[in-house]
């Protein structure tokens, strides 16, 4: 069965990029969760790392949580990050979307770690009446470690986490699931160096003025190498703003576009020689002059809410 078909069936909303190049081949979304994946053969492709940044890049503007699938390469019922993005064998991925993922394994900087749950460890250790030197000596641990793991600040080596689930049960463990990724993704993301301005790396004269511009207002912006729009942002206006900005190009890369936008809750911006074209709730124009036209004004008539 194909992954599309495995989406559908668990009630995603699904859109298929339709391109090998693309950084992305699947956009699968529920009202609280969007993922991005793309297929890989290994993580050890050449083509795999540029993926993966541009992974990085769109998921972290549009709020989604990225994946790449690979054939090979990846221990099963495991994740690896490649450029901090969560990597996972395919057969994996297709149990954690029919909800039969195991423990949270992961490949970190050392060795092998199991993602725990910081809050049912200490509700445990203080229903058993055990002090945090009691539960250090149990595990073969300092007490300082005891700590960060009720902190939510350590997660555990494969060694400790049996002797954890030994003692305390298998509610002490994460399962890996759609949203443990997220929030793994999330954490390695915060330590990500950040990307470069995409108004310094996009060469189009007028998408450099439009993205200048809406940096100007805050908005935080990557540009994107292998996706059917250039670049994405994200900013505060009021309230959060995520936009997709494109060159205007061919009606099928422009529906594409928006279809993407509508998933993931995010603005259509558009730009010509001749217009800036902004889309959500409604449709708004303005002439193409990024620096005298009221950007904040165009977001609150396309639908700011």
């Amino acid at each position: 069965m194909r992954l599309e078909s495995h989406l559908r069936e668990r009630g995603f909303n699904v859109i298929s990029s339709g391109g090998e190049d693309y950084s992305f081949d699947i956009l699968a979304g529920k009202p609280d969760n969007v993922v991005a994946i793309k297929l890989v053969e290994s993580p050890q492709e050449k083509k795999a790392i540029k993926f993966a940044d541009d992974l990085r890049r769109l998921a972290i503007s549009l709020d989604v949580t990225p994946l790449l699938a690979c054939e090979e390469g990846v221990p099963e019922d495991s994740v690896i990050t490649l450029r901090g993005v969560p990597s996972l064998s395919l057969e994996t991925l297709k149990k954690v979307i029919e909800g039969r993922g195991g423990p949270f394994v992961y490949f970190g900087k050392g060795g092998v770690y199991v993602r725990i749950r910081s809050e049912a460890i200490e509700r445990m250790r203080k229903s058993r009446g055990m002090s945090l030197g009691d539960l250090s000596h149990e595990l073969g641990v300092t007490r300082r470690m005891v700590y960060e793991y009720e902190r939510g600040r350590a997660d555990a080596t494969l060694e400790v986490a049996y002797r954890l689930v030994k003692l305390f049960g298998e509610e002490v463990v994460e399962k890996l699931d759609l949203d443990a990724i997220a929030k793994h993704f999330a954490g390695q993301a915060a330590t990500h160096p950040r990307d470069v301005r995409a108004s310094h790396v996009v060469k189009d004269p007028l998408l450099k003025r439009l993205l200048s511009r809406l940096e100007e207002m805050g908005f935080l912006s990557s540009a994107l190498e292998r996706a059917p729009f250039n670049a994405v942002a994200k900013g505060d206006i009021g309230v959060k703003c995520k936009v997709l900005i494109k060159r205007s190009g061919s009606s099928e890369e422009e529906r594409f576009t928006m279809e993407v936008a509508k998933l993931c809750r995010s603005y259509a911006l558009f730009v010509n020689g001749e217009w800036l074209r902004l889309v959500r709730e409604r449709e708004v124009r303005a002439p193409s002059q990024p620096e005298s036209v009221n950007l904040r004004e165009m977001f609150e008539q396309a639908g700011l809410q």
